[in-house]
């Protein structure tokens, strides 16, 4: 399998693994039982008002909330995050990411303790998500193009500074796949002088055997690597290395 680039300072701020299935055995008990076979690791326990979803509509994929009623298990520090809930399961890695090999085996491990605590009669969608965020030092459109191979397209006339901006692209794949890409800037923040946050994901909308997630996860991981590689220009890549 092809070797990621490894960078000093990686701008990855959360992965997220996504599965959402359907199941007759949920009942007010799955949490917790669930819980008791991954309390070692996942220690703290809490419930969330709603969870990331995604979905294919009228307008395409779609990025929003996926259930409300998820139930939050989570490592000693937080980096490490499980939700879970009757229809939706999510892995979720932020800093310090230790590399894929390292969270897909995270993944396996979590999905294959969902199976041994409730029958899935099916996986309907399944999903990879890369949150990125960089600093482009000023929202301009010189600097985006600076930092991203991909980048609106301004009239002659029209001021290139600007205040806010949102990008999205989607790419379809053979078997019912979709690359989504989402660029999205944000305010000034500590370390941040003028943030972009860039959003890669992989989704299969529709179902998908056990047996098939793990190669999956492999080339939903192969494919935002390289759209990843691509997007992002070699000038600011070199930032990534710097001390």
């Amino acid at each position: 399998m092809e070797t990621t680039k490894k960078f000093k300072n990686p701008p990855l701020t959360e992965a997220v693994f996504e599965l959402f299935y359907q199941t007759s055995t949920w009942n007010p008990a799955t949490p917790g039982i669930y819980y008791s076979k991954v309390n070692k690791d996942y220690p703290i326990i809490t419930q969330s008002g709603g969870g990331f979803g995604i979905a294919l509509g009228a307008q395409g994929v779609q990025i929003g909330s996926g259930n409300n009623n998820l139930t939050q298990l989570k490592s000693h520090d937080n980096s490490s995050i499980i939700q879970l809930s009757n229809n939706l399961f999510t892995v979720n890695k932020l800093p310090k990411y230790n590399g894929w090999e390292s969270y897909k085996e995270m993944i396996l491990q979590a999905v294959e303790l969902l199976y041994s605590t409730i029958d899935i009669q099916q996986i309907n969608r399944i999903g990879l998500r890369a949150i990125n965020k960089l600093d482009v030092k000023a929202h301009s459109l010189e600097n985006f193009k600076r930092s991203f191979n991909v980048y609106p397209n301004m009239p002659n006339g029209i001021v290139n500074d600007f205040n806010s901006l949102q990008l999205n692209y989607e790419t379809q794949f053979p078997n019912n796949e979709v690359l989504a890409i989402n660029f999205t800037t944000l305010r000034k923040e500590p370390s941040y002088e003028a943030p972009v946050q860039f959003q890669l994901f992989y989704t299969k909308l529709s179902t998908i055997d056990k047996s098939y997630i793990e190669k999956w996860l492999d080339n939903a991981h192969m494919q935002l690597h390289s759209a990843f590689d691509h997007i992002v220009t070699k000038e600011q890549k070199e930032e990534f290395d710097n001390d």
